[in-house]
């Protein structure tokens, strides 16, 4: 990426990826130190990561302590839907729009067989299931060709497996969401001429669900 060196770019790569692999834990402070030498880098080029990650809102940095993972606030859940809600709310009405063309029948027959490989793996683990729901998602915002709708997606993709998979946890959640997903599909195959709110109320609908079951079962926030 433009302005960042190969080491502050390898550090970031490498810190990001124990994140989202879950290497990383929530509560347990990390040596920038320690990671530095991991890596085979100075301090200089981790520093500079974390600075990047604690925008990111992956990490919380303690000074002269170290880093430690971002605990998401429900200012951070509001704010993480919000813009999922506003960006995929415009996609979804953009293949609504272009269902009939030869690119729009060719994402949607993609999200219907997302949606049948959701069905598949409803009691595997919710890392699988996380993972197909994340690819539904992504071909929506891919299909805008939109790069900077792609990168605010990408952005919040950590902060949204955190809500999901704790969604996923309550009862019948995730047959719920699998439904809603298929509601999302319906609406823009039924979409017609201008016609988009159902379009965008069934991915409203969707966004919203997993967000209040957080909400609502996670009282300490």
């Amino acid at each position: 990426m433009a302005g960042y060196t190969l080491l502050q770019e390898e550090a970031y790569t490498h810190i990001k990826e124990q994140i989202l692999s879950g290497a990383l834990r929530e509560e347990q402070i990390y040596s920038e130190t320690k990671i530095a030498a991991m890596i085979g880098i100075s301090r200089t080029p981790v520093k500079d990561a974390l600075v990047r990650l604690s925008q990111e809102r992956l990490v919380d940095i303690l000074p002269s302590r170290g880093f430690r993972l971002h605990r998401m606030s429900e200012a951070d859940i509001w704010d993480t839907y919000q813009v999922r809600t506003a960006v995929e709310g415009f996609c979804v009405v953009h293949l609504a729009h272009r269902k009939d063309t030869p690119e729009g029948r060719a994402a949607i027959a993609e999200l219907e067989e997302s949606i049948k490989r959701m069905k598949a793996l409803a009691e595997a683990p919710i890392e699988e299931l996380w993972q197909e729901d994340l690819a539904f998602h992504r071909r929506l915002v891919v299909f805008s060709g939109n790069r900077e709708f792609a990168q605010l997606f990408e952005s919040c993709n950590h902060r949204m497996s955190v809500i999901a998979k704790q969604s996923f946890q309550s009862p019948n959640r995730r047959q719920a969401a699998i439904a809603e997903h298929q509601a999302i599909l319906d609406a823009v195959r039924a979409c017609s001429g201008r016609d988009d709110l159902t379009a965008y109320g069934a991915l409203r609908t969707h966004m919203e669900a997993s967000r209040d079951i957080v909400l609502r079962e996670d009282p300490s926030r």
